[in-house]
């Protein structure tokens, strides 16, 4: 791997935090609510599909950008069926934080299709920044 893509893979994983890659940490809970533990297998592919679309807009490549964004929205109708960890209370927030992550995954991907890199590189900064605030509020 290049230096210059070494280095803009970490300064991408600091900005993001540690949120949006999920990884492959599990916290050894089984949930009651069976969509969340099946969202929870899916974090995984988020820090994959993640990690190669930021490689994708460091490469401009559009058709990757849109291809794994579309990944992404795959997941979305399971996401908002889940029940959080925390905050029950507050689930019309965290449905609210799932359809702006949506259209921000959306916009990624159009942007890609148009061309747009620097815009779609925005819109997945701040599907990032969703998921970050979803797991500030509504994760253990």
């Amino acid at each position: 791997m290049k230096r210059t893509t070494l280095l803009a893979a970490c300064i991408l994983a600091l900005i993001h935090g540690g949120a949006f890659a999920h990884g492959e940490e599990t916290h050894g809970k089984k949930h009651q609510d069976a969509q969340m533990d099946k969202f929870h297998k899916m974090m995984p592919m988020y820090a994959q599909v993640q990690a190669k679309i930021n490689g994708a807009l460091e490469r401009k490549d559009a058709a990757t950008v849109e291809a794994e964004s579309e990944k992404i929205l795959t997941t979305i109708p399971d996401l908002k069926k889940s029940t959080p960890h925390k905050n029950l209370k507050k689930i019309g927030t965290f449905r609210e934080i799932a359809d702006a992550f949506s259209a921000e995954v959306s916009a990624t991907a159009a942007l890609a299709k148009k061309g747009d890199i620097a815009g779609a590189r925005t819109a997945f900064k701040d599907a990032g920044e969703r998921c970050n605030e979803c797991h500030a509020k509504f994760r253990d």
